[in-house]
């Protein structure tokens, strides 16, 4: 409550969800800007030009320009401008994307985002960089809320729009600059826009960027490049095209997490943090944010009180993480005037090729290197008829993934082979009739049909530990956890021959089933080593139709009113993981009223939203355990969710050279129904409700021929969605003679939110109050410019992720820390 009252205090210190100054890509100004009111920003988020506030829809948008003045520079910091946005990161390549609570905590080779990520038009299959993406960006819009007509494939949590920059005909202009904080932060950039002759023009775009990593331990470290060059023909005064084509490479080591304990078993311990299970909390030199895993404390805090079922063995040796992901892609965009119609065609092909390894959730590693390759084509013809306005579209997708994915637990590891195929079709419509001029209705429909198949082999490869004690757990102190490799072959042939007694697996004809494994001792193997394999061969598919009804009301000119009902659906799938191969679809239902406020000659604008989302048979990807105990990463249908709340954001020119602006989101997002199962690793010698699930929801004990739990986290509320974000900040222009000095106080509250998927009692990341600020020299037209920043001013450690790992180790991913510059550039 403490930090409520700071921020609601605070009242310049924050941030609003729709920055003011936003341009077009041709720097068209409106009349209201000539006249000095708020400048407004074209969006193209229901596929036609129109102003943000014209737009009936729920959206934020924010320019380029804003986004480099706020550092924006990736996908996993536009919550400072889109309060219902979060994108954490879980290690390697992966980021989840959760609007409102719906989402996923990350997306492999064979799951789908809930959030579509749309760059220049184009859905993007695997979106895992987002370094080209926000290479010379003209705007990114954020909507939010099932997107069931107009976008496709699964957009049933909401879409990102990132749109660059585009050539301009007769224009010859640029920019170079360089910008260097701390960790050593280096990032260079460079935009031109070259004339070629009067009916052609192209624009080429790169930057470069590296940074030391944020955590102690040398982990949070990137180094990035990012290439995009465009080309624009101006066929006839009724036709054009543009091509464009980018490159990007991410490296370094993706991002880090630190310790903060470990849960153990303690059977009927009457104060255990949840039953049976009690956490140790890590000591305050590895529990500080930003320590890391690879830190020599943490490293033994670890192995002084963390053992790996069923092996049993010292937990050491985690394997130092790395990320070395490359992804290119090309695409064009045909307009047409047709007179009575214009018709728009975007083909497209994207391929990513993943190799990097991560610690996150604490495995001894985990390795990805996949290929996706995508090919999409997107037409649409749109015209008015009188009071009809119309549009038609069709869409098809067609992806394919192989990949070999290696999850290494120490005691377990999952090997995995896999090819997947997805092909996507949908055809759709969108109409707007204007009953009279200032009261329309709209409708919109989609019909989708996705078919899927996959071919795939997951090893599960365990160690089970043989030595039972007659107190305390199985104990192999001698026999060595799994090496880290890529595949069977590779991660056993790192082991001595001598271990296998009665021979290497490698050695057999089929390298399945129990082999003896450590040293032979006076009782016999002192373990055992079992390789399981699991074939996935399936196909399978789905086919739904979306829509969408709205009414629009002018209540004046500057007064908008709006109110709509629109259906969304995210396609099934399938899990590499035993008992569950395949997960069902999910469908929400989402009701929304608005309006939209220009008031004292676009001096003020004030815009409101309230939101019902009811949400049933939600997918959620996280880490469980599969019906054989393996610990695995998986997708499953979880039950259903009412989200509801109201969103209030506001821009005001106070003075000609003062801007104060703002945002407030409520939000109530609560699991009606969140019920799976899990299986029961105890022995039938056990006594019931024994080795119980680790979580903060309540279960119930199935017992029969295979035991297992029902866990219920009903009631419980969604992640990633706190009751509270307020966005506040004020913006100071100082005008000089050929210079004008922008100083920027910018900051954010977010109340407490869960952010780990078992709801332990501490996976919660708490309530939070961030402080940016900035100071630029801009020059009235073109020049020198120059800035320096501060993010996260008091330094705030902000949970983004909280995971339990191999062994029960539990982790936190950090948002990050405190970083300062300074930028210099020239535009020309």
């Amino acid at each position: 409550m403490r930090k409520f009252l700071v921020a609601t205090s605070a009242i310049a210190i924050a941030f609003t969800s729709q920055p003011a100054l936003a341009q077009d890509n041709q720097d068209e100004s409106t009349e209201a800007e000539r006249a000095g009111g708020l400048n407004v920003i074209t969006v193209t988020a229901q596929r036609r030009e129109e102003s943000l506030q014209d737009a009936a829809i729920p959206i934020n948008a924010v320019s380029g320009e804003e986004l480099e003045r706020t550092g924006v520079v990736d996908v996993t910091q536009l919550n400072k401008v889109a309060p219902a946005l979060y994108v954490p990161e879980s290690g390697g390549a992966n980021v989840g994307y959760f609007i409102r609570g719906v989402g996923n905590f990350a997306n492999n080779g064979y799951t789908n985002p809930a959030v579509a990520f749309n760059l220049d038009g184009v859905y993007i299959g695997r979106p895992s960089s987002t370094v080209a993406s926000f290479l010379d960006v003209n705007r990114v819009e954020v909507l939010k809320g099932p997107q069931g007509t107009l976008y496709g494939r699964n957009a049933t949590g909401g879409a990102v729009n990132v749109i660059p920059n585009t050539p301009r005909l007769g224009v010859l202009e640029g920019s170079v600059s360089a910008q260097y904080g701390n960790y050593d932060a280096i990032e260079t950039t460079g935009v031109v826009n070259l004339p070629m002759g009067d009916r052609v023009a192209a624009r080429l775009a790169g930057t470069y960027s590296e940074r030391d990593g944020y955590y102690d331990d040398g982990t949070g470290a990137k180094e990035d490049l990012a290439l995009r060059g465009q080309l624009f023909f101006e066929i006839s005064p009724a036709a054009d095209i543009r091509l464009s084509a980018d490159y990007s490479t991410q490296k370094g080591t993706g991002p880090g997490i630190d310790i903060d304990g470990v849960y153990t078993f303690a059977p009927f311990t009457p104060d255990a943090t949840v039953p049976n299970w009690q956490f140790i909390a890590a000591p305050a030199s590895v529990r500080e944010p930003f320590t890391g895993l690879f830190a020599p404390q943490s490293l033994e805090f670890i192995e002084d009180n963390a053992t790996a079922a069923p092996l049993y063995s010292p937990v050491t040796g985690y394997d130092y993480p790395y990320r070395d992901d490359e992804y290119w892609g090309i695409n064009a965009e045909f307009n047409l005037d047709l007179g009575a119609a214009d018709l728009v065609v975007i083909p497209a092909y994207r391929r990513s090729e993943l190799d990097n390894q991560f610690n996150g959730a604490p495995f001894k590693a985990g390795i990805n290197q996949d290929t996706a390759e995508q090919f999409s084509i997107e037409g649409r013809l749109s015209g008015d008829t009188g009071p009809l306005e119309w549009l038609l579209g069709a869409y098809y997708f067609d992806e394919s993934v192989e990949g070999l994915n290696s999850y290494n637990q120490f005691s377990t590891v999952s090997f995995q082979d896999f090819a997947t195929d997805t092909e996507s079709v949908a055809v759709f419509a969108r109409a707007s009739f204007s009953v009279t001029e200032d009261f329309r209705v709209v409708g919109g429909i989609r019909y989708t049909d996705e078919s899927r198949s996959i071919d795939a082999l997951s090893i599960s490869t365990t160690g089970v530990c043989l030595i039972e004690p007659e107190f305390g757990p199985p104990s192999c102190p001698q026999v060595p956890t799994i090496p880290v490799g890529l595949t069977l072959q590779e991660s056993l042939a790192q082991l001595d021959p001598s271990l296998f007694p009665a021979g290497s697996p490698l050695d057999s004809p089929v390298p399945y089933g129990a082999f003896p494994y450590g040293p032979f001792g006076a009782m016999g193997p002192q373990a055992l080593l079992i390789n399981t394999p699991t074939q996935i061969v399936r196909s399978s598919g789905d086919d739904e139709i979306t829509w969408r009804a709205a009414l629009e009301y002018d209540v004046t000119p500057d007064n908008l009113v709006y109110a709509s009902f629109e259906t969304g659906f995210r396609a099934g799938g399938f899990n590499l993981t035993f008992g569950q191969e395949e997960y069902d679809p999910e469908y929400i239902d989402a009701y929304t009223i608005g309006s939209k406020n220009s008031f004292f000659d676009n001096r003020l604008q004030l815009n409101f939203e309230a939101f019902y989302w009811d949400y049933s048979g939600q997918q959620l990807a996280a880490l469980g355990v599969d019906d054989r105990g393996n610990n695995s990463f998986y997708t499953r249908n979880v039950g259903q969710s009412s989200i509801k709340g109201a969103e209030i954001d506001f821009q005001a020119l106070l003075t000609e050279t003062t801007l104060l602006r703002g945002g407030v989101q409520y939000l109530d997002a609560t699991y009606d129904s969140f019920v799976y199962d899990q299986v029961d690793l105890s022995d039938d010698t056990d006594p019931p409700n024994f080795l119980t699930p680790i979580t903060g929801c309540d279960y119930t004990q199935n017992l029969g021929a295979q035991r297992s739990f029902t866990i219920d986290c009903s009631g419980k509320p969604a992640l990633n969605a706190p009751d509270w974000t307020i966005n506040l900040g004020v913006q100071q222009t100082f005008e000089m003679r050929d210079y004008e000095v922008i100083a920027t106080l910018d900051g954010r509250y977010r109340s407490e939110r869960e952010v780990g998927f078992n709801y332990l009692p501490t996976g919660n990341a708490g309530d939070d109050v961030t402080i940016d600020a900035s100071i630029s020299l801009v020059p009235y037209d073109k020049g020198f410019t120059a800035s320096v920043f501060v993010r996260n001013l008091t330094n705030e450690s902000m949970r983004s992720l909280y995971q339990l790992g191999a062994a029960n180790v539990a982790s936190s991913t950090f948002e990050p820390p405190r970083t300062f510059g300074v930028r210099v550039g020239y535009a020309f």
